[in-house]
């Protein structure tokens, strides 16, 4: 079975604007709504690249084990004193509420990691 993984930003965009590795690819890749945001917020065809980040990939949506796990990762970055991308929060927490290895480049992810260590996450 192959493996489920999350995708952050950060490899969409080595991905499809830098000519990256694309054999991630052959995994069961997911989507964060945040990471297409994040994507297409800049792009001139916006409408046409969402509707193909879409249609080649599962999408997860906001639900409640997102945002109260999103909440909690908040909670704890915030009681250390650790300032973290809000969208990167619910991005990771997109990844543990659904138990899927999350691949980024952003290494504020490692500062999740270190409060939630089920968060799953290959820094590449």
């Amino acid at each position: 079975m192959a493996e489920r993984i999350l995708l952050d930003t950060s490899m969409l965009i080595d991905i499809f604007d830098k000519n990256g590795d694309k054999s991630l690819l052959e995994s069961e890749c997911y989507l964060s709504v945040i990471s297409i945001y994040e994507y297409v917020r800049y792009k001139r065809y916006t409408e046409e690249q969402k509707l193909l980040l879409e249609g080649a990939f599962e999408t997860v949506n906001f639900s409640n084990p997102i945002i109260l796990k999103a909440s909690e990762i908040f909670a704890k970055l915030k009681k250390a004193g650790k300032l973290v991308n809000e969208n990167d929060i619910y991005i990771a927490a997109s990844a543990i509420a659904n138990n899927l290895k999350l691949y980024t480049k952003d290494h504020d992810f490692k500062e999740i990691k270190n409060l939630f260590p089920e968060l799953q996450v290959t820094l590449i």
